[in-house]
C-alpha cells in the first residue's frame, strides 16, 4: 500500500471512528494506522502513543460538539425551546447515526476504573454540555434548581444511550430528548 500524505487532524478524525467502534483498550496503534492508510511507522511520526491520539480525539470531539451543537444554546434570537430543539436534533444524530453512542460516556466507563488519564477531557465535555443547557433552562428555573434539572437531563439522555445500545432502539434516545423539551 503506498504511503498517503495526511494531516494530524485527518488522522484524528479517522481515529475517532476506530475508538468509537472498538473502545480505547481494544484499539492498538496498528488499528489506527491501518484506518488512516498509514504504516505504523508513519503513524508514529505524527503521534508518539495511543494515549496522545485518544487525548487529541477527545479534544477534537469536544470542539465539534461545542461548535455544532452547544453553540446553538446561545442563539439569543431564538426561544429557549427552539434552541433546545435544534440542539436535540443534532445531538440525536451524533449519538445514534454512527456506531458507539456517546464517545465520552463510553470512554469514561471503559477507562475511569483503571486510570484517570482522560478524566480532564471528559469532564470538559460534560461541563460544556451543562453550560449550554443552563443557558437554555435558565429562563425557567431558579439557580438552586437549575443545576439539578440540567444534570438530570444529561443523565436521562446518557442512560437512554446505554439502553439504545442494549436494545438497538434509537427511539429510546429520542424519548429522552422529548422529555428534555418538556422541561422547558
Amino acid at each position: 500500500m503506498p504511503l498517503q500524505k495526511t494531516t494530524p487532524q485527518a488522522i484524528i478524525r479517522e481515529s475517532i471512528r476506530v475508538f468509537r467502534r472498538q473502545g480505547y483498550y481494544r484499539t492498538n496503534m496498528r488499528d489506527l494506522a491501518a484506518a488512516t492508510g498509514l504504516t505504523k511507522g508513519a503513524f508514529y511520526h505524527h503521534f508518539s502513543n495511543k494515549e496522545e491520539v485518544m487525548r487529541q480525539a477527545l479534544r477534537m470531539s469536544i470542539g465539534w460538539f461545542e461548535e455544532r451543537i452547544f453553540s446553538l444554546a446561545y442563539e439569543k434570537d431564538k426561544s429557549a425551546k427552539e434552541r433546545l430543539e435544534n440542539m436535540s436534533v443534532l445531538a440525536f444524530r451524533a449519538f445514534t447515526e454512527e456506531a458507539g453512542g456517546c464517545f465520552f460516556a463510553n470512554t469514561v466507563l471503559e477507562t475511569a476504573h483503571v486510570e484517570d488519564t482522560f478524566l480532564e477531557e471528559i469532564r470538559s465535555f460534560f461541563q460544556h454540555w451543562e453550560r449550554a443547557l443552563v443557558g437554555v433552562y435558565s429562563q425557567k428555573y431558579a439557580d438552586e434548581e437549575l443545576q439539578n434539572v440540567v444534570q438530570q437531563v444529561i443523565a436521562d439522555i446518557e442512560g437512554s444511550i446505554i439502553l439504545m445500545q442494549l436494545h438497538r432502539d434509537p427511539t429510546l434516545v429520542q424519548r429522552a430528548f422529548d422529555r428534555a423539551l418538556e422541561k422547558i
